[in-house]
């Protein structure tokens, strides 16, 4: 089996030619990302299952303390049903 290709939001963002703010304002709003503390910016079940995005456990050391993260990347199908849902609306892109 082939490992997919992942793109950050950062990537996906620079790919599709919008800010990676405009992105996750974007997938928050068609509820792909939850938008509340503690999980925000963090794929929804529905995203996930669908194969649009996918969700990878990170951590970063903060001092001596190792502090636990949600990475969020999106797959090849969900660069695809992104660029769908941009043509079909308007979504403001980057200048």
């Amino acid at each position: 089996m082939k490992k997919e290709k992942l793109f950050t939001i950062t990537q996906a963002a620079r790919t599709l030619d919008m800010g990676r703010n405009n992105l996750l304002k974007l997938l928050r709003n068609n509820d792909l990302l939850h938008s509340r503390e503690p999980m925000r910016n963090s794929p929804t079940k529905t995203a996930v299952q669908q194969g649009l995005l996918v969700a990878e456990n990170a951590e970063y050391s903060r001092g001596p303390v190792k502090v636990p993260y949600i990475n969020t990347k999106v797959t090849s199908k969900g660069m695809v049903w992104i660029r769908d849902l941009i043509e079909k609306g308007t979504i403001p892109r980057a200048s």
